[in-house]
């Protein structure tokens, strides 16, 4: 008997490090994973197996995706497409298993277990209030857009990843599972470079994140400093970069998830300060907190940010505002003190015993046996 499952996730699948590894973590232990993905920028191809998941991407019909100016306009057409595709699936596939990735996800993978009585699994990565009001409005704004909260009693498993997206959810539902962004670790600890401190950041671009503030912080420091900065172009960003070459700001623009963990190993420290005044960077747990970890890299993270309160539980970096001399100071201090970049990265090394893909996957596995148990139990052989 097969173990079919489908997923459902609103980006191109290849550059997201947390569907991949879970796709592939299930097609490892036995499964058979397909996911129905979004080929947002139309740069893809149509159908791929990687690594053994097979992809299904979908784009928005050429000329509606010209004229709609926005995203949100466009979702609608993207659930009425991948939900048409999973019922086209499912005809020949009988899979049971339905695992949607965010809330734009979620209302397909409530009316596909609707139809074909399957079980739903919802991976929250993100809080959607949070990510689109960022307090600006009351959250039941956003309620009344998405509706997540009154199709969470038609999931059966949510997921999410750190303690305080559960906190966000334990408020509508009774539990909550934590699969964390941790990675595959490193074979062995390979000391930091030290002089010049190499600061890396690999992410996307906006003012709660804090990057202008680094770049900007560079020119005030005495000492040589290289900053690698890698993420999307955007043209205010490229113009503060460019203007901030001479002061050791290096951008290589965007770089594929191959290539993170590499470029994270030939730096001194990993830099994530996120500012707490948007909610959902307070309660952010960043890929770049589990790279920095695996790797055995330093961390500069955000005062009053969950992320933040981990560095400083396990001693593996220095905490700051977004303020630029507060930055420049922490920078200055390990270029000064080079002992802590190798004490820092050492230790978060260590904890990686403690967080790392291998017991991420073994929670993931288990969650996916009870449920497929309980599939064969409620709906019969999946064949």
């Amino acid at each position: 008997m097969e173990r079919r499952v489908l997923m459902i996730l609103n980006n191109g699948y290849i550059n997201d490090p947390r569907v991949t590894a879970e796709a592939e973590s299930l097609v490892r232990h036995g499964y058979k994973v397909r996911v129905i993905a979004w080929d947002r920028k139309r740069q893809y191809s149509s159908h791929d197996i990687i690594n053994g998941v097979e992809v299904i991407r979908i784009r928005i019909p050429y000329l509606l995706d010209k004229i709609l100016p926005f995203e949100i306009l466009k979702l609608p057409i993207w659930q009425t497409l991948a939900y048409k595709k999973a019922l086209d699936i499912y005809k020949n596939w009988k899979f049971k298993i339905i695992h949607v990735h965010d809330c734009p996800d979620l209302l397909i993978g409530v009316k596909l277990k609707q139809k074909i009585k399957g079980i739903l699994i919802y991976d929250s990565h993100e809080v959607w209030n949070y990510m689109v009001f960022t307090n600006k409005f009351p959250e039941f704004i956003g309620e009344v857009l998405w509706r997540e909260r009154s199709m969470l009693k038609s999931v059966d498993v949510l997921i999410t990843v750190g303690r305080g997206y559960k906190k966000y959810f334990l408020r509508y539902v009774d539990d909550v599972k934590i699969i964390m962004n941790a990675k595959h670790p490193v074979s062995s600890w390979k000391r930091p470079k030290i002089f010049p401190l190499v600061i890396v950041y690999i992410g996307g671009f906006n003012n709660f994140r804090c990057i202008k503030e680094l770049a900007r912080s560079l020119c005030k420091i005495k000492y040589p400093v290289v900053a690698i900065i890698a993420g999307p172009e955007y043209a205010d960003y490229k113009v503060l970069f460019e203007r901030t070459k001479e002061c050791g700001v290096k951008y290589i623009g965007y770089v594929p998830k191959s290539q993170v963990i590499s470029l994270t190993l030939n730096s001194s420290v990993v830099y994530y300060v996120f500012n707490p005044k948007s909610p959902l960077y307070q309660i952010g747990m960043p890929n770049k907190l589990f790279e920095a970890i695996t790797t055995g890299r330093a961390s500069i993270a955000g005062k009053n940010t969950d992320s933040g309160r981990f560095v400083e539980e396990y001693k593996i970096g220095i905490v700051v505002t977004c303020a630029e001399e507060e930055i420049k100071r922490a920078l200055e201090y390990l270029i000064e003190n080079p002992k802590y970049i190798v004490k820092f990265g050492k230790r978060a090394y260590s904890i990686g015993r403690k967080y790392n893909w291998e017991l991420e996957e073994q929670k993931l596995l288990k969650i996916y046996d009870l449920l497929n148990t309980r599939a064969n139990n409620i709906n019969g052989d999946s064949r």
